[in-house]
Order: structure tokens, then C-alpha cells, then sequence
């Protein structure tokens, strides 16, 4: 007798796209994805531990998981609005849900605003995971598409209480640096070029207006001379350098002035001349 062919259930795979400092609230979702279909889809979350085994390609993995995903959740943030693989990732995958093999689910903060998404995600109902009805509806739609799952597993404050206020997320080096699609009169510009800028429209300015005022210069905020805390995305802004510009020239623009950094963090810096002119309050 003849024993039955084993049929190998194949899973679902599920794509959660995010930027790299939303980690909180990509793994809030994966967790109780996890528990709702007891490990019956094959979640791709970039930010889960061994998601992509050492050393493999990873852009060709993400392309693959994005090949074959059934759906997709973009965590939307105020930083992953700004962030050109969040795009990349939602493109790749929008012929896919035009053709109804993929579905794609967007998710957004507490903070971000519903209804002033930009286009295209203006176009789909997007869900928010402060609202537990919304989270309830999106895991809800999740088991009639994949046919499978417990409803009544589902805890909608097994997500709300693991994400962070907005305003408490460390932003990440990476989101900091391609955080815009940048576009302006320095796109292709080397640090060479960005260095004559700097100086010419922050430093050269900065040195005359010290040399001018002599012992009764400026309080420290008013010069970089004196110390004045630079941070790094508002001259990005102010000089319309690309995003994550700043710093290296900075550093190397400031060492002909001679001035010593004083304080140095993530994203902002305090430099002094080496031998500071005397203030008024130190002469009487």
C-alpha cells in the first residue's frame, strides 16, 4: 500500500516596510502578527533578528521577499515619509496590488495625520495604530485574505503600548543622512565644493563679525567663535545642502579657522577659537 504525498503547506510571506529608527513599531506589529496566525506567516521584517542570514545580498533578498509578498505594511512616520527605500519598497510592490497580488496596508503613527498622506498613499485607506479599531480592522482584512488566523488572539494594546511617543525616537544615523529626495543646486556636489560653501556663507562671515566687535564680541550664542551650538540639519536648510551634507565639511571648514571643537553629539557641535577674545564679563 502506497502511503499518502505529503503536501507541503506553503505560508504566506508578509512584507513590513519601515525606516530603520521605526524598529519599535515594525517589531509591535510582527509580534502579534505572530501570535494571531501562530507563526503561519512568514514575516520579512528587516529590522527582526536573522531576517537576512550573514552574508548575503541584502537589496536581492528584499527584492525577492518583495516578489513574492501577499502583503504589505508600510509603517508610516513622520521620518519614513521622508525616506527613499519606504518609497522604493511601495512601488515595487504597486503593480503587484493593481493586479490583486498584493495587498498593501498603510500604517501610520499616532502622530501622523490620516488624512495629508501624499500621493500615492492618499489613495489607499490608510489605518492608525493609535486607534485600536483600526488595528483591529487591519488584522481582521489580514485573516480573510490569508484564510486563516485567530481574531480573538488579537490584543489591540499589545501594539499601542510597545510604540513610543513620536517625540521620544531616536533618529538613526541612516534616516538621518537619505532622509530627503534632494533635488537642489548641490545634488552633485564633492566635499571639496560643499567646504567652499560652508565657508563662504557660515564661517568667513562668522570671522569678520569677531574680528570687528575685538573684546566685547558677541555672547557665546551669537558667534560659532565663541561657541555658538550648530546643529547640523539646520545648515543643511539654511545653505540648501543635501540632507547629512554638513558635518564633514563643517569639521574641515572649522580647522582653518583654527577653531577647537568643544562639544561634539550626533547632531550638534559647538566649536571656539583657540584663543578666545575676552568678554565683558570677564574684564569686570
Amino acid at each position: 500500500m502506497n502511503s499518502p504525498v505529503s503536501q507541503k503547506i506553503e505560508k504566506p510571506r508578509l512584507f513590513i516596510s519601515h525606516a530603520a529608527s521605526d524598529s519599535d513599531f515594525a517589531n509591535a506589529v510582527t509580534r502579534e502578527i505572530e501570535k494571531v496566525f501562530a507563526e503561519g506567516v512568514l514575516v520579512f521584517c528587516t529590522s527582526s533578528l536573522g531576517t537576512i542570514a550573514s552574508g548575503r545580498d541584502w537589496l536581492h533578498e528584499i527584492e525577492v521577499k518583495l516578489g513574492d509578498a501577499r502583503a504589505l505594511i508600510v509603517i508610516i512616520t513622520p521620518v519614513s515619509l521622508e525616506r527613499p527605500w519606504i518609497w522604493f519598497e511601495l512601488g515595487a510592490s504597486w503593480s503587484r496590488s493593481r493586479n490583486g497580488t498584493c495587498t498593501i496596508y498603510p500604517l501610520c503613527a499616532p502622530e501622523v495625520d490620516r488624512g495629508n498622506l501624499p500621493a500615492p498613499l492618499n489613495r489607499l485607506q490608510a489605518l492608525s495604530m493609535g486607534k485600536a479599531a483600526d488595528l483591529q480592522l487591519l488584522f481582521k482584512e489580514l485573516i480573510d485574505q490569508f484564510g486563516f488566523g485567530k481574531l480573538s488572539s488579537f490584543r489591540a494594546s499589545n501594539i499601542t503600548k510597545r510604540i513610543p511617543k513620536y517625540r521620544d525616537v531616536k533618529i538613526e544615523e541612516v534616516d538621518r543622512a537619505e532622509r530627503a529626495l534632494y533635488s537642489g543646486r548641490y545634488s552633485s556636489s564633492s566635499d571639496d565644493e560643499l567646504c567652499e560653501v560652508i565657508d563662504a556663507n557660515l564661517l568667513r562671515p562668522d570671522f569678520e563679525r569677531y574680528k570687528k566687535e575685538g573684546p566685547f564680541s558677541s555672547a557665546r550664542e551669537g558667534l560659532i567663535h565663541n561657541g555658538m551650538l550648530l546643529h547640523y540639519r539646520n545648515i543643511d536648510r539654511k545653505l540648501d545642502l543635501p540632507p547629512g551634507a554638513a558635518k564633514r565639511p563643517l569639521a574641515r571648514v572649522a580647522g582653518r579657522y583654527k577653531l577647537k571643537t568643544i562639544y561634539e553629539a550626533d547632531n550638534v557641535v559647538r566649536y571656539e577659537a583657540e584663543t578666545p577674545k575676552p568678554r565683558i564679563e570677564d574684564i569686570f
